[in-house]
């Protein structure tokens, strides 16, 4: 249906309302199938999914010979073609012993971004000692790190930061104000409440279409004016939606008063595509009218050499 709305953000700067953290975890992978590994990586084990992390296209493996490991005596070996391992969600920082030699080739460990983008790259070394400090590769980037391709060689204490018991989107980045570069000043402002589990959003919004000034607002949301709506929305992996509630009634700078009314008139859904971009689709029962459109953070369309969504 035809989109009337047309979103102004109250404001031009983030807000910095209780930005909340999750407690993060810092997990070594040893390929030994030992410990919380038990089960996972067991000899001979080509695809498999640990803490955030999966892992495709090698083989969990053992050769025998000592500088093929940083510990015990298993790796994940790339034999042939590439290997791959995904982050859900991604990752701040990755560090891992990787090596080349006794009958394997050198290869290349290219880190991406969730939108593909290449984010850093790092070489194998020739093999030398075990656990050889020299050969490990460190990624830390202001960008997060959704998954790392290897093109060959052998890889050992594959360490990284995840966010302990997140399964989708970090809600805490969600904080401030978002908008649609497009538009030149559409957006909705959100603060998460972690203990709640829930994201707030408000969305300050206007129409030019005119309707029957008898039927005074929120119920006629297509109303000639000014409208503000809210909504309190459950999280599910990375989506957050809920109901939609028109509010109206109050003056500037007053105490509050019985026409102080919010009414649902709808629904809401935002959809976080990644940590600088979200979809928000929206249906007003009300007024018969939906639609939808995409936010990045203020920060980012105001700033975008100097932004990081980390």
């Amino acid at each position: 249906m035809q989109n009337y709305w047309r979103i102004s953000i109250a404001v031009a700067v983030l807000m910095c309302l209780s930005v909340s953290t999750y407690a993060q975890q810092n997990v070594t992978i040893f390929f030994d199938n030992n410990g919380a590994e038990s089960g996972i990586t067991t000899p001979g084990t080509t695809s498999f999914t640990f803490m955030g992390s999966t892992w495709s296209g090698g083989i969990v493996a053992t050769e025998g010979s000592p500088p093929l490991y940083a510990s015990g005596a298993f790796s994940y070996e790339v034999q042939g073609g590439s290997a791959l391992v995904t982050f859900d969600p991604p990752v701040s920082s990755v560090n891992f012993f990787y090596v080349h030699g006794n009958g394997f080739a050198p290869g290349t460990a290219t880190a991406r971004a969730a939108n593909g983008a290449i984010v850093d790259t790092g070489d194998s070394d020739q093999v030398t000692t075990f656990g050889d400090p020299d050969h490990f590769v460190d990624f830390t980037e202001d960008l997060p790190i959704a998954s790392i391709e290897f093109t060959g060689g052998v890889i050992d204490n594959f360490s990284y930061i995840t966010t302990a018991g997140s399964t989708g989107f970090n809600f805490s980045q969600a904080e401030g104000a978002w908008l649609n570069p497009a538009t030149d000043g559409e957006g909705i402002l959100f603060d998460f409440g972690p203990s709640l589990n829930m994201l707030f959003g408000a969305w300050f919004t206007f129409t030019l279409q005119s309707a029957d000034p008898g039927d005074p607002p929120p119920m006629d949301i297509g109303f000639a004016g000014q409208r503000w709506m809210t909504s309190l929305m459950s999280i599910n992996g990375n989506v957050a939606s809920g109901p939609l509630r028109a509010r109206r009634g109050g003056a500037f700078d007053s105490a509050p008063t019985a026409s102080e009314t919010g009414v649902v008139v709808g629904q809401v859904t935002v959809e976080f595509l990644q940590c600088d971009l979200a979809q928000v689709d929206y249906l007003i029962d009300s007024a018969g009218v939906s639609g939808s459109f995409q936010i990045e953070p203020l920060e980012k369309v105001v700033n975008p050499d100097g932004f990081s969504c980390i």
